[in-house]
C-alpha cells in the first residue's frame, strides 16, 4: 500500500491512475510523464522519465495498473519515480483496494439519516424521503456515491456522508429560528446534492459522466426529483417549487454556477451549511495530511493556508 512507502524503498502493486499528463524536459528534447496514484491508503506523485508510445495508448484508454518504481523524497514529499507500468484485466480489479471509502461505517450513517427522517412529519416530503431512498437504484447510488473528485468527501460513501453532515448542521441551525420550516430544510438538505448519483461513475475511479459534464449536478438532481415528485399523488405545487429552489440555489451565487440564489430562509441556510461541511472538511484533511507541522501548504480550493496547530 502507498501509505507504507519509505523513501528509498522499492514499491509494486496496483494503482489508479487519477491524472497524467506529458511534460517537456526544460533543457533537452522529449516529455516525461507525470501521474498522480492512488490506493485507498493514500496519493502519490509518479514521474517516468522514460516510456514507450505503447504507454500513452494504454492511459487513454484504462486507469488502473500494475506499477513498478522506487520511491524518493522531493521537497518534503514523497515521490514514485516509476520503472514500468503493466495493463491489468479489468476482472482482476479489485475496486476497493484503489479506492478510499468514508471513515464512518455504513451503519452509523444509516443510524444517524434514521435520526434525522424521524424529525420530518410532513406527509408528503416523508413519502418523497421513502421513495428516493428505497429506490433500487437511486437509493443505492446515494448510499455509495462520492460527494466530489477532489475537493471533499471524495470517495465512496462520501455523498450519504455529506448530506447528513449537512442535514445536522441544518437542523441545529433550525433550532434557533423558528421560522424555518425545519421538514423542508430537512428534507432539501439530504436531497441538496442528490444529482451527484448522475454526475459521477465510480466503477473505475471517480470520474465525471457524460451527463454530468453536459448538465452538472444541479440539472439532474432537479429531473430526478420532479420525476420522483410525478409519482406522489396529489403532491403541492408550491411545496414543489420550493424543493426545486433549493436543488437550484443551493451554489449560493452565480459565479458558483449556481442558476438562483437562495430566497428561502430553508434554502439560504442549506447553502451555508453545504459550504461549512465542505469548508471544515478541507480542515480536518489538513490537520490529518500535516499533523506535525504548523502550517498547511497553500490550498488553491480555499484560496489559502490554514493554521494547524
Amino acid at each position: 500500500m502507498l501509505k507504507d512507502c519509505k523513501n528509498g524503498e522499492r514499491f509494486e502493486g496496483t494503482l489508479l491512475v487519477t491524472e497524467w499528463k506529458e511534460v517537456p524536459f526544460r533543457q533537452k528534447p522529449g516529455a516525461y510523464l507525470s501521474l498522480i496514484c492512488q490506493d485507498r491508503s493514500g496519493t502519490i506523485q509518479g514521474k517516468m522519465w522514460d516510456y514507450k508510445p505503447q504507454v500513452l495508448m494504454w492511459l487513454k484508454e484504462q486507469d488502473i495498473f500494475n506499477v513498478k518504481g522506487v520511491a524518493s523524497e522531493y521537497r518534503g514529499a514523497l515521490d514514485l519515480t516509476i520503472e514500468s507500468i503493466r495493463m491489468i484485466p479489468k476482472e482482476d480489479v479489485d475496486l476497493g483496494a484503489l479506492l478510499p471509502s468514508s471513515l464512518v461505517t455504513a451503519e452509523e450513517l444509516e443510524n444517524r439519516l434514521k435520526l434525522i427522517l424521524a424529525k420530518i412529519s410532513h406527509p408528503k416530503l416523508k413519502n418523497l424521503l421513502e421513495q428516493f431512498l428505497t429506490h433500487p437504484e437511486w437509493g443505492t447510488a446515494y448510499r455509495q456515491a462520492p460527494a466530489a473528485m477532489k475537493i471533499h468527501q471524495a470517495y465512496l460513501r462520501g455523498l450519504w456522508e455529506h448530506s447528513v453532515r449537512v442535514a445536522e448542521i441544518v437542523d441545529g441551525i433550525a433550532g434557533h429560528y423558528p421560522a424555518i420550516n425545519r421538514d423542508l430544510a430537512l428534507t432539501g438538505a439530504l436531497l441538496h446534492d442528490m444529482g451527484k448519483i448522475g454526475e459521477y461513475t465510480y466503477d473505475r475511479g471517480i470520474k465525471v459522466t457524460t451527463e454530468g459534464r453536459l448538465l452538472g449536478h444541479i440539472i439532474i438532481g432537479i429531473e430526478i426529483l420532479t420525476e420522483g415528485i410525478a409519482q406522489i399523488p396529489d403532491f403541492p405545487r408550491e411545496l414543489r417549487s420550493k424543493l426545486v429552489h433549493i436543488i437550484t440555489s443551493h451554489h449560493g451565487k452565480y459565479e458558483w454556477q449556481s442558476p438562483k440564489r437562495p430566497k428561502l430562509m430553508e434554502a439560504l441556510v442549506i447553502h451555508y451549511a453545504d459550504v461549512m461541511d465542505a469548508d471544515l472538511f478541507q480542515f480536518e484533511q489538513a490537520k490529518e495530511n500535516h499533523p506535525n507541522d504548523e502550517w498547511s501548504p497553500y490550498i488553491p480550493s480555499m484560496e489559502r493556508c490554514i493554521y494547524l496547530k
